[in-house]
């Protein structure tokens, strides 16, 4: 999936000659706190909520504010992860997408993101999950492949992201397509992988299924 074809159409961009009552209305109807500001189909930047309450700002017009996140867009092809890496550099609620000639088409949600990630193979399908920790110099995804393979299962899906205590660790989540993970877990931890955690869905075990539990709420919101 990529950015045109996530593109909201319901959030409505303002031009820069609109007062603050418009950006206020459209904030509130579309429960937003962000709103991009356009000029002849170039995007200026973004106005916040925050600033339109700033009692210390009384402009008439949004393109009067100090605008931000003028480098908060991607492109029309560009996949959901890129938007994502932009939204989270900017920290914002939304991302504008342009086309290859700079013309502001439309934003993307995080919440547009977060519900095409749900249908993902690593969220959506049945199987358990595995967490490795792992030298981010060391990762190899085919030699995991191939211990989960040995044990007659196939890799669904992987998430990686760094160890938020060591920058050199990255933390691997794979979903498996069996329930049932022991084997995979003992060839994975002979092999020399740290596995940090395994959410079975077949474990009798109440904590286990609680955290079963914790971690597809996390997924899947």
């Amino acid at each position: 999936m990529v950015a045109e074809q996530l593109i909201n159409y319901m959030v409505p961009p303002l031009k820069k000659e609109d007062d603050i009552t418009r950006a206020k209305q459209w904030m509130d109807e579309f429960s937003v706190k962000q709103l991009p500001v356009i000029d002849k189909q170039k995007l200026l930047g973004f106005i916040s909520e925050e600033l339109l309450y700033d009692s210390g700002i009384m402009n008439a017009a949004v393109g009067e504010y100090p605008l931000t996140g003028e480098s908060c867009f991607v492109v029309v092809g560009s996949h959901y992860y890129d938007i994502l890496k932009v939204k989270n550099n900017h920290d914002m609620e939304m991302v504008a997408v342009l086309d290859f000639d700079e013309n502001f088409k439309g934003v993307v949600l995080e919440s547009d993101v977060v519900r095409e990630f749900t249908h993902t193979a690593i969220v959506n399908s049945d199987g358990a999950i595995i967490t490795l920790k792992i030298s981010l110099n060391e990762y190899s995804l085919s030699e995991i492949s191939r211990i989960v393979e040995m044990n007659e299962s196939i890799i669904l899906g992987t998430n990686i992201r760094p160890d938020k205590d060591d920058p050199s660790l990255i933390e691997v989540v794979l979903r498996i397509n069996h329930q049932s993970v022991n084997q995979i877990v003992t060839g994975l931890s002979k092999s020399g992988y740290l596995v940090t955690s395994s959410f079975n869905a077949e474990d009798n075990s109440h904590n286990e299924r609680d955290r079963y539990g914790l971690l597809m709420k996390y997924l899947n919101p």
